[in-house]
């Protein structure tokens, strides 16, 4: 059998072609297991249901993000202890400050501060040079000479570009993105459910939560003969 295709078909099979690789992407995304045990956290108990920011301590609509969604996150889920939070890092080569930032956030993170110097670099996006880092690091109380020693060092340069690649294989170029997933038993790894891409609104986040926890505590289906 022969199929003749015209011009209006040539493009309307071109549409559908589009359409339908971008499903098949999406899908093969959904119930992709990543590894997150090297990733900072914070959570309350041990919940199952995990988001991860994905972000750029420089991108603008992170800092959005970090200040006004995940508070609210925070507040109804991971202050409950029903979902665990995780970060990983994407610095974009267009922000010149923002693959430093990353590195002085992990240092921070070797003295049990990262969160703190997170809200910290999110409060101050526009103030992120290389000779203000120490400067955050003596807000916070930490042991600055360490904290400079850890910058100079490179100590963490591995683990960041390690989540560079991450985030590209899971399809994303820009930022924020959120991954919203499921821990899987027995290991660090996370099974991915949903991929937002961009600064989605606070209900968003939300609805996706919700619909995870709902799944969680749903009971399992009966079984057939």
């Amino acid at each position: 059998m022969s199929i003749r295709v015209s011009g209006v078909g040539k493009s309307a099979i071109a549409l559908g072609l589009v359409l339908l690789v971008s499903l098949s992407a999406a899908l093969a995304m959904s119930g992709r297991k990543i590894r997150i045990g090297d990733d900072p956290s914070i959570k309350k108990g041990s919940p199952q249901v995990v988001l991860v920011e994905v972000a750029d301590f420089e991108c603008p609509y992170c800092g959005q993000g970090a200040r006004d969604v995940l508070p609210k996150v925070y507040e109804k889920y991971v202050d409950l202890g029903k979902v665990e939070l995780v970060f990983v890092d994407f610095p974009l080569q267009m922000h010149p400050h923002a693959f430093r930032a990353a590195q002085a956030a992990a240092c921070a993170g070797d003295q049990s501060q990262f969160w703190e110097m997170h809200h910290l670099l999110f409060a101050n996006q526009r103030d992120l040079a290389a000779d203000r880092l120490s400067a955050y690091a003596a807000e916070l109380a930490l042991d600055v000479a360490a904290f400079d020693k850890c910058l100079a060092s490179g100590r963490h340069d591995g683990e960041i570009r390690e989540d560079i690649r991450l985030a590209q294989s899971l399809g994303i170029t820009g930022t924020p993105a959120y991954l919203v997933g499921r821990r899987v038993a027995g290991g660090d790894k996370l099974e991915v459910l949903e991929v937002v891409k961009g600064l989605p609104p606070y209900e968003e986040l939300e609805k996706l939560l919700d619909a995870q926890l709902a799944a969680q505590s749903a009971p399992p289906a009966p079984k057939r003969r």
